[in-house]
């Protein structure tokens, strides 16, 4: 089980590096619209188009990265209620939620892609598998990361890795 929490932590880490790669690109293709629309008077056509896909892929990495170190915000009515085993099904049922969540996404991004995957996109004229394709990578990865983290509930690892949670 050791190796698969691995390879789960892998993969969240990796899609919080594809996240924040999609943040800095997102941030400089901004600033250059901005530069070539106000400064050079020429507007970039595509920029708009493409932080928007930008973003859509931004989110879903986001997503499953933040799941895999608890940095959702919640209303968690529960947090200092009963003892250690109702505490540990009750994170297993807010991220057995969460998984079916994202399986849901998983299944819908799968029919987007491939009911529509073939459409381009007007500015840049990419196909439109490269956005949709979002939904079901975010999903697969936020259904992995709530799984290993039900068993996670159960059985804790030696190692907790947790973020800045906020909690309402």
């Amino acid at each position: 089980m050791r190796t698969l929490r691995s390879g789960v932590r892998t993969l969240a880490r990796t899609a919080d590096l594809i996240a924040g790669a999609t943040l800095a690109t997102i941030v400089g293709v901004n600033l250059l619209a901005v530069f070539m629309r106000y400064v050079m008077l020429d507007s970039i056509s595509w920029s708009e188009e493409a932080i928007r896909y930008l973003s859509v892929w931004m989110t879903f990495m986001g997503a499953a990265a933040a799941s895999w170190l608890d940095e959702h915000m919640d209303m968690n009515m529960f947090a200092d209620f009963g003892g250690a085993a109702f505490q540990s099904w009750h994170r297993a049922i807010l991220h057995a939620l969460t998984a079916v969540f994202g399986a849901f996404v998983l299944w819908q991004g799968t029919i987007y892609c491939i009911l529509n995957g073939r459409q381009t996109a007007p500015s840049t004229g990419m196909m439109m598998i490269y956005v949709y394709s979002a939904l079901a990578v975010g999903g697969a990865l936020l259904t992995i990361v709530s799984l290993m983290k039900i068993y996670d509930s159960f059985v804790p690892p030696e190692e907790v890795e947790s973020g800045n949670k906020a909690v309402l």
